[in-house]
């Protein structure tokens, strides 16, 4: 792993963990020592994409209170606004080229990886059971799930973190399986008991559906998540800096949770989404799924400002397309006006939901 990304993380995690739990800075660097070689690093494009400022001066100034606003308890903030850069902020000990954590916005990350695989030929169909090209999972709901089903969190297994709501299902399991005492695999095996709904029926936030879609992805692309996402999504979204995606002890990409990049190149994930969503990418296909996958197709019962879930993308109250992860990690999408949002902090509060869809509704 090259020493400066391991040192972006290491600083990443000290300015994030610090803030939010007062933890020392030889705590905090002592476990990224530990965790780093279980990453997969994300090298920058091939070709960046540029955010040139914009010369809108109205724009950046009728939103330049609200970004100071969001800025008082976030890390970072940056507005697109039909490819200019109208805002972009640091503070908290964060910087431009500090990846941060995306928490379960890595979930999304993980639908997009599936749509390019269904557009490379490499899944047949989104109707295929996952049991088909993981065959170790017979037996099992995940494996009984089909795909689009696992996208949509209706796979019908049962919550592993009992309420369905926890998006990391079983801590202690969890746990296991980024210490590489477990692999995901085992987890989805262990954990994979129908719940009392049918598949299709009902949303439940339950992580294993994604890294079920992580295996899937393994099997089918020859790639793990990360190397298969790095070599479509990320060169495609033309990010300018390295990233780290967590493996498992096997090599797989876990899906729903720890992959870090920096705020600009979450931006640029979302101007790719934008682009898709809009049909200005000449990619017919990844257009056809994106659009798919941002409309509203099961209510998730909680979270007010994203009432809907699609094909692993949120769908906004207001009509808008999102990334959510924990403690207010956010990538908003505003098909109608070209505006993309990417938000990073180190807690969740009404308030960052508030100002962060101001933000991406001018």
């Amino acid at each position: 792993m090259p020493r400066t990304l391991l040192a972006l993380l290491v600083a990443a995690a000290m300015a994030a963990t610090a803030h939010a739990n007062h933890e020392s800075a030889d705590t905090i660097l002592n476990q990224f020592r530990v965790m780093a070689p279980r990453l997969h690093v994300l090298q920058p494009a091939a070709t960046l994409r540029p955010l040139p400022a914009s010369q809108d001066e109205t724009a950046k100034k009728q939103i330049s209170a609200d970004v100071q606003a969001l800025m008082r308890e976030s890390f970072s903030v940056v507005v697109i606004d039909k490819g200019t850069l109208i805002a972009e902020a640091y503070g908290n000990g964060a910087r431009a080229d500090l990846p941060v954590n995306s928490y379960s916005m890595a979930k999304s990350l993980t639908a997009l990886a599936v749509g390019e695989a269904l557009c490379a030929g490499k899944l047949k169909s989104l109707d295929d059971l996952a049991s088909s090209y993981v065959p170790a999972l017979d037996g099992t709901a995940y494996g009984a799930a089909s795909l689009r089903n696992l996208l949509r969190y209706t796979s019908g297994a049962k919550d592993p973190g009992g309420d369905g709501y926890a998006g990391i299902h079983n801590g202690r399991d969890f746990y296991a399986v980024a210490q590489h005492q477990i692999s995901l695999l085992d987890l989805a095996r262990k954990h994979g008991d129908n719940s009392r709904f049918k598949q299709g029926e009902k949303f439940i936030y339950n992580g294993l559906d994604s890294e079920t879609l992580s295996l899937v992805l393994r099997t089918a692309t020859g790639m793990s998540l990360p190397k298969w996402f790095e070599a479509t999504v990320w060169q495609k979204a033309g990010a300018e800096h390295p990233a780290g995606w967590f493996l498992d002890r096997d090599g797989n990409g876990i899906a729903e949770i720890l992959m870090f990049a920096t705020t600009r190149d979450f931006a640029r994930v979302g101007v790719y989404v934008l682009e898709r969503l809009t049909g200005s990418s000449p990619d017919a296909c990844m257009n056809t799924f994106i659009k798919e996958a941002a409309q509203p197709l099961v209510a998730k019962g909680y979270w007010d400002a994203a009432p809907q879930f699609g094909l692993g993308l949120h769908v906004g109250a207001d009509g808008n397309t999102w990334f959510f992860g924990h403690s207010s990690q956010r990538v908003g999408i505003n098909a109608k006006t070209g505006r993309v949002v990417a938000t990073n902090g180190w807690r969740d509060s009404r308030s960052v939901d508030g100002l962060a869809r101001r933000l991406i509704s001018p």
